[in-house]
């Protein structure tokens, strides 16, 4: 008899009668049925979690001390206190979850601009990336009221998305940066770029009444090295201009277009000495910059597919460079965004990571990164830490970001996940308590980023570790 005809005897046969319960012994009550177990509540969409973490903030809260940096406050037209904001500045945001093997678990994008004070929800298509939203080029002129027209096809960041509310990307300000570290590292990896080759810089203006900076040569990786962890403008220009001289800017576009992360370019620098870092040419997007930190990170099988429908694979970014931008990125050495660790104890902690020891006095605890010194002891916060954050941030006068991948320390509650914030939320916004006050909190406390964004931080690592949880006992 074959199996097939024997399932089919099986199913054909009919069931057998049920036995029959014995009836209790008289007086005595049988057993209640145990309760039936509820299943535990599963997490609200991590969307839905931004957004009410966004909204919880309170960015339209912010006090703003004008567009001319630093004349405010402390010069006598000032108005005193600074005055709250007219509108929430514009954010984007983006996180995706991993689990140990690098998976993506789960994935959200959520905005705030003007148009949606409350913040929008951005749908995801199956590669994860931003849809039914309309980029758009920055403009301070149209962020500030200024006198333009509506938006055309020109102000397009990204020509493939041409659907849905327009949102004008903020400025990444220094996290451009990370762009230009992807694609050199990538390229040396394939042998196309040799990080050990000398690079000149060109002669640097100096404070009036000082002598001429000189020119200096150092090898494409230590440029490389103070470019990402110290955030040195110096060296980026020295990068970018060994990128230009061999044509490599229109490769790390065209490539990045190719990955269907079109939403990253720069444009608009310049070939002779890599200056020349404008808002409305340097473009960067919260989902996109999410991806490709993802890429850093790496994970098993196909992340994402590119335009074309080709696997997008960690081999992209061949192992060495993954190994060493995971490195510099691991050693920047500025949390003052969403981790507040250079800022120990002034302000939510955010994202509790460990301040780099390479930059901290051991006598005092002080942190000095490159020209930046925070007068403040972190040794309490390192202490305290309980990840390690592998990021870039970006910070002006308008412009704030902070974009990276969370790792637990060992021992510490397990999370993985990448987060991406870009804002136009710079120096010249300040929190409430400091509106009037007569100097600039960045001058007299170092606190040169909003208070919020490091809550909002604390608000993203808190939900990771919830819901790392859920996963774990099988909810």
């Amino acid at each position: 008899m074959t199996p097939l005809l024997c399932a089919l005897l099986l199913a054909a046969s009919p069931p057998e009668p049920p036995t029959a319960r014995p009836a209790p012994a008289a007086g005595i009550r049988p057993p209640a049925p145990a309760p039936a177990r509820r299943p535990a509540p599963r997490p609200r969409p991590l969307s839905e979690v931004l957004l009410g973490a966004l909204q919880a903030v309170h960015l339209e809260e912010l006090h703003d001390a004008g567009p001319v940096e630093g004349r405010c406050p402390g010069d006598p037209t000032c108005p005193f206190p600074l005055p709250r904001v007219s509108a929430a500045p514009q954010l984007d945001l983006a996180v995706i979850l991993l689990d140990a093997q690098g998976r993506a678990v789960e994935a959200a994008n959520v905005q705030l601009d003007p148009a949606e004070p409350r913040g929008r929800l951005v749908s995801l298509d199956r590669n994860m990336a931003a849809r039914d939203v309309r980029f758009r080029r920055w403009s301070a002129d149209r962020r500030d009221g200024g006198p333009v027209g509506p938006f055309t096809d020109a102000d397009d960041l990204a020509p493939s998305r041409r659907h849905g509310p327009d949102f004008m990307a903020p400025y990444p300000a220094s996290l451009f940066k990370l762009l230009v570290a992807f694609h050199v590292e990538r390229r040396a990896a394939l042998g196309l770029l040799e990080l050990d080759r000398p690079v000149g810089d060109v002669p640097g203006l100096p404070p009036p009444g000082e002598p001429m900076v000189p020119a200096e040569i150092r090898p494409l990786r230590e440029w490389m090295e103070r470019m990402v962890t110290e955030s040195d403008n110096r060296a980026t220009k020295a990068v970018l201009r060994h990128l230009h001289a061999r044509g490599e800017l229109e490769v790390l576009n065209r490539d990045f277009a190719a990955l269907g992360l079109d939403t990253l370019r720069i444009d608009g620098t310049s070939p002779a000495d890599g200056g020349r870092w404008a808002p409305g040419e340097i473009h960067a997007t919260a989902m996109d910059v999410a991806r490709l930190l993802w890429l850093v990170a790496g994970g098993p099988g196909t992340l994402w597919r590119s335009p074309i429908g080709a696997p997008v694979t960690r081999a992209v970014l061949p192992e060495p460079a993954r190994a060493r931008l995971q490195m510099l990125l691991a050693d920047q050495g500025v949390h003052e965004a969403l981790s507040a660790g250079s800022r120990c104890g002034n302000g939510p902690a955010g994202i509790p990571a460990q301040v780099p020891l390479r930059f901290v006095d051991l006598d005092t605890g002080f942190e000095v990164a490159g020209d930046r010194a925070w007068r403040r002891d972190v040794r309490p916060c390192n202490a305290a830490a309980q990840v390690r954050f592998l990021h870039k941030t970006g910070l002006t006068w308008n412009y704030a970001s902070d974009a990276g991948l969370v790792e637990a320390l060992p021992g510490q509650a397990p999370r993985r996940y990448v987060v991406a914030l870009l804002t136009a939320a710079g120096t010249r916004f300040v929190d409430p308590e400091d509106a009037g006050a007569a100097h600039h909190p960045c001058d007299a406390q170092l606190v040169c980023v909003s208070r919020k964004l490091s809550q909002l931080g604390a608000v993203i690592d808190a939900e990771a570790v919830l819901r790392g949880a859920s996963w774990r006992s099988g909810r």
